[in-house]
């Protein structure tokens, strides 16, 4: 890969290493710092996703206008360095509460709905047509090594230095993107303009969901997605709860059951980069949703001694990343091929959307049902929950190749 995708790697790797610290370190601290309920645990989870639920298919329509989007990543490294520094001065003075951690999820998740997307398509101005699925694989691997030395080291520096540093560590992950951006070389350019006159922004979020509703393999994929997030926002509300009091796994501890999952996601994008030159990419991501949801039936069987609850407890965190690893690479290389650049955004946007609203919906439905019938009985919950989301995958077509796909308005 050329020296722009390099810069474009390390950026990436630098704010997911961040992100991830950030998203752990919160988790453990609504529980340890302000001993929030897992309801007030399922309002913070939320106040990360609902800027995608609401702003998605706008950040994904305008995102396909962007003329400078790189640009526009630059931008949000630097707003999200000043929220993250905010917040942790909150901390430093006493100030913060359980809210200000909702808040600081809520804006880092409105910066994410636009990155999310952008980042996606702008690969496509620093890669050749031919290399997109092996740069998609390498950007995934850098995500999955980030997010394993994140988790890993979140409880350990919460545990010796305090929440603020956390922040403080991941608002220095995000100047470090903006400036490995700022160093790439290449065109700064959105997707080419469709011929003819400029279309509404309405009509470009219509064409979003449009390209999804019209081919079958996307279709179905949007109701798995749409399931497997309900279940996924719930599971990620309980989680911190469920291994810190049920399972009473120590704090320093807590980093290094995530981190394992970090590896396991590593590797599955490794394994799923081989897969990929010998499997068509739908049948790849049919393989790893199948993988991925039959595995989250291991966390919820966590228990007895703390060595065996561990145990247990970090294969049902790793083999589900494992498994979403393999089912994101087949995906994500099946939504390039079926879907024009020039849409592209809006149909990633729209699929995001659709699972963000469900996982909305299962991290406030997660809190509350956590705190009536319990924390385990909740995660056996999630896990059928995920299985009966499987049933599409095992109805999902072969995808249509893109030679034989219907343009979007075609008579």
């Amino acid at each position: 890969m050329n020296r722009d995708f390099r810069h474009y790697w390390s950026a990436e790797v630098s704010s997911t290493f961040g992100s991830t610290f950030t998203t752990t370190a919160i988790g453990a601290l609504g529980v340890t710092a302000f001993a929030a309920t897992p309801a007030e645990l399922g309002v913070v989870s939320a106040a990360a996703m609902v800027p995608a639920c609401v702003f998605g298919v706008f950040a994904g329509a305008v995102g396909d206008r962007l003329r400078r989007p790189r640009r526009a990543l630059m931008g949000c490294d630097a707003f999200g360095a000043l929220f993250l520094l905010v917040a942790a001065a909150g901390l430093l003075t006493g100030a913060a509460t359980i809210w200000w951690l909702a808040a600081l999820c809520f804006l880092l998740g409105s910066m994410a709905t636009v990155v999310e997307t952008v980042y996606f398509t702008h690969l496509n101005t620093l890669v050749s047509g031919d290399d997109l699925v092996a740069g998609r694989v390498k950007l995934q691997t850098g995500e999955y090594g980030a997010r394993t030395a994140g988790k890993a080291l979140a409880g350990v520096v919460i545990a010796a230095f305090g929440g603020a540093a956390a922040l403080l560590l991941d608002a220095l992950s995000y100047l470090t993107s903006l400036v490995l951006l700022k160093r790439i070389t290449a065109e700064d350019r959105g997707p080419e303009r469709e011929p003819g006159p400029r279309t509404t922004l309405l009509r470009d979020i219509r064409d979003g969901f449009t390209e999804l509703r019209h081919n079958s393999f996307l279709r179905a994929y949007s109701a798995f997605t749409g399931i497997r997030s309900l279940a996924v926002g719930a599971l990620t509300t309980i989680t911190a709860p469920f291994l810190l009091v049920d399972l009473a796994v120590p704090l320093s501890l807590y980093g290094v059951l995530f981190a394992v999952s970090g590896l396991a996601g590593l590797l599955g994008s490794l394994v799923a980069g081989r897969l990929a030159k010998r499997m068509e990419l739908g049948a790849l991501a049919n393989f790893g949703s199948i993988g991925l949801v039959l595995s989250g039936l291991v966390l919820p069987a966590a228990g007895g001694p703390l060595p065996l609850a561990a145990a247990v407890a970090v294969l049902g965190l790793a083999l589900p990343v494992a498994f979403g690893a393999i089912a994101n690479v087949g995906l994500s290389g099946a939504i390039t091929q079926l879907v024009p650049e020039t849409v592209l955004g809006r149909a990633v946007a729209t699929l995001r959307t659709i699972g963000t609203t469900a996982q909305v919906v299962g991290a406030l439905g997660g809190g509350l049902l956590g705190s009536a019938i319990g924390l385990r009985p909740s995660a056996w919950l999630c896990a059928v929950v995920s299985i009966l989301g499987c049933l599409f995958v095992l109805r999902i077509p072969r995808p249509a190749p893109a030679e034989e796909r219907v343009p979007v308005g075609a008579a």
